[in-house]
């Protein structure tokens, strides 16, 4: 776009994917940036400005020849040299400036990739003489900071094993200046660092310091938040409500309080403002005294002596053949200390989880043994119970529906939670004819469009090979896909993305929601650094129902079906919304399966 705005911006790659960090080269002939392409990984994308220059580039395409043109060029200027520059040249070499030439008829279609297998580049940055582009990444391996020469050799050299950020190649001392962790620091032509590491000590009038830094807080909400009217809240009236606040705190942890406050006028989600000043404690010891668990849960309503065993966690320290202990079992004491329900358990089992525990256990038949196991603790059972927990909904759920429907949970809207949805379709929903999606506490992410097009892919024909059924080859989708029945449970710790993804059931009528209204929690966030005094989380946009054009964000989506589960109802095995969703979706299988069947048709032998 020309700073004159003599013309509109033009889009010069003309692609969906992301890209990031343009860079002009240094004689304004060519522009290099990252983006996205094949298999989304981050790559180097160039394009030649002048359609002469990429055109000349185009048939130099071996590098023998590129060479040979480079030669021949050098040669032609050192003839020039005594001849008399030309009035345009001499006014660009006053200016010290280069003379930009574009082309914008397809410019779109010169665009270049770097072709560097397997890693993703960043920081780019040219040298003085045009020569060579420099970036971050890590190749074969190794990271550092590489170069390639454009377009003559486009093969990665590395120049160090050092990276920085803001990096700038100086022709002055042919070195590179940037910032290694926060200091200002230079590699030499030899890919030697030096680093300028200095202090200076600064004198701050805390109050205005801190005044400043709400202005500019409050500033940024008003003008960048995504709701332009800010919740039809009066915001000059808040600013004047916690702007003395602000700048009589006492110190950062207190003024983020206050900018909190500030924040909690808005009712809005995915906001927040973290203190630079806010300390982590004080150094961790050699170990941490921890409550370790043994992998086994009491039945609630033994009196004693003892604790007896309700349940072993699958894949626990319990389970394990050494140190087994079987349900209806009786440990009577801890590391030599008797036990009974009554009891505090963190007299015997607090302590540093690297460590043998001794029990003695009791067998249904009165027999006692010793049993040295080793425990885990209470952020690894949460693993091992969330699995029991999706095992027993999946063995709820079959056998409830004659093994004719499946389950699955949607832990996160992350990657690694779709690839191991996209598993489970195969692997629990083989020979099924209906599918539980339960996206309960699920916290949020970004994958529900690629959850969608499972869901949703459309069906166009039907394939039959020689001495098969009919059906449709897996490897032409996008996905593995799931065009059968499905019911999607969600609940009120449904956040952020699990929220779109139960809307977007809704909308597309792809099937029905159970469970109870979802969070209201929809907005997109980023961030953005407050002067030297925290970090803002700003939300820049919003989400809105197709159709009805209803705020996502404090509207929740409200399932067909809306069922509570009564306080202590799923620690004791019960789930009235799972009964719900199982009833529901068995109808809806019904109903599918009654639809009229699409006929297969071979062509007649005049039609051949």
């Amino acid at each position: 776009m020309p700073v004159d705005s003599s013309r509109e911006p033009e889009n010069i790659s003309r692609h969906p994917y992301d890209e990031h960090s343009p860079v002009w080269r240094p004689d304004g002939k060519v522009i290099v940036f990252t983006g996205a392409r094949l298999d989304r990984e981050t790559d180097i994308f160039y394009v030649w400005l002048e359609k002469q220059e990429y055109e000349k580039v185009q048939r130099d395409r071996t590098i023998e020849k590129a060479l040979k043109k480079m030669e021949e060029t050098r040669k032609k200027k050192d003839d020039k040299k005594s001849e008399p520059p030309k009035e345009e040249e001499k006014k660009d070499k006053k200016n010290g400036e280069p003379k930009v030439v574009i082309d914008f008829e397809r410019i779109h279609e010169r665009v270049r990739r770097v072709d560097i297998e397997g890693s993703t580049e960043r920081g780019l940055f040219w040298s003085p003489d045009s020569k060579k582009l420099a970036f971050t990444a890590t190749i074969d391996g190794k990271r550092g900071t590489y170069t390639i020469e454009m377009p003559e050799e486009l093969k990665p050299k590395l120049l160090t094993e050092k990276t920085g950020g803001q990096a700038r190649w100086l022709e002055k001392g042919k070195q590179i200046v940037w910032l290694s962790g926060g200091k200002p620091a230079s590699v030499s032509e030899k890919g030697e660092m030096t680093t300028y590491a200095f202090g200076a000590k600064q004198e701050v009038d805390r109050e205005a310091h801190y005044r400043a830094a709400f202005d500019l807080a409050w500033r940024t909400m008003r003008d960048r938040y995504y709701d332009g009217r800010l919740g039809n809240r009066n915001w000059d009236a808040v600013r004047r409500k916690y702007a003395d606040a602000a700048a009589q705190a006492v110190d950062a942890d207190s003024f983020g309080i206050v900018i909190n406050l500030m924040l909690g006028e808005l009712n809005g989600s995915h906001l927040g403002f973290s203190s630079r000043g806010r300390s982590s404690g004080s150094e961790q010891p050699d170990w941490n005294t921890v409550t370790a668990h043994l992998g086994v849960r009491f039945e609630t309503d033994y009196k004693g002596p003892g604790l007896k065993v309700r349940d072993v966690l699958p894949d626990g320290p319990a389970e394990h053949e050494k140190s087994r202990i079987e349900p209806g079992e009786i440990i009577l004491s801890i590391d030599g200390m008797s036990v009974d329900p009554g009891m505090d358990l963190t007299e015997v089992l607090n302590g540093p989880l690297d460590r043998d525990i001794l029990l003695s256990v009791q067998n249904v038949e009165g027999e006692r043994r010793q049993v040295d196991l080793r425990p885990i603790s209470y952020g690894a059972v949460q693993s091992l119970l969330y699995e029991k927990w999706i095992r027993d909904n999946r063995a709820k759920v079959s056998e409830a529906s004659d093994e004719a429907l499946g389950y699955v949970h949607i832990q996160g809207m992350n990657w690694p939670s779709f690839q191991k949805l996209e598993r489970e379709l195969y692997a629990e929903g083989a020979g099924k004819k209906g599918l539980i999606i339960d996206v309960r506490n699920n916290g949020g992410g970004f994958t529900t469009d690629h959850l969608l097009t499972m869901l949703c892919q459309p069906s166009h024909a039907i394939t039959v090979p020689r001495g098969g059924g009919p059906g449709y080859p897996e490897d032409r989708r996008v996905y593995a896909t799931w065009s059968k029945p499905i019911i999607v449970l969600c609940n009120q710790n449904s956040f952020s993305n699990a929220e779109i993804f139960s809307h977007a059931i809704k909308t597309l009528k792809r099937g029905k929601l159970v469970g109870v209204p979802t969070a209201g929690g929809v907005i997109s966030t980023g961030g953005t650094q407050i002067m030297d005094v925290g970090f803002l989380r700003l939300p820049f946009r919003g989400w809105y129902v197709l159709g009805t054009g209803e705020d996502m964000e404090l509207n929740g989506a409200i399932p067909d079906y809306v069922v509570w589960n009564e306080p202590g109802d799923v620690p004791m095995g019960k789930d009235a919304q799972l009964d719900k969703a199982i009833e529901v979706l068995s109808k809806d299988v019904e109903a599918w399966e009654s639809r009229p069947k699409p006929q297969l048709r071979k062509a007649t032998e005049r039609e051949r």
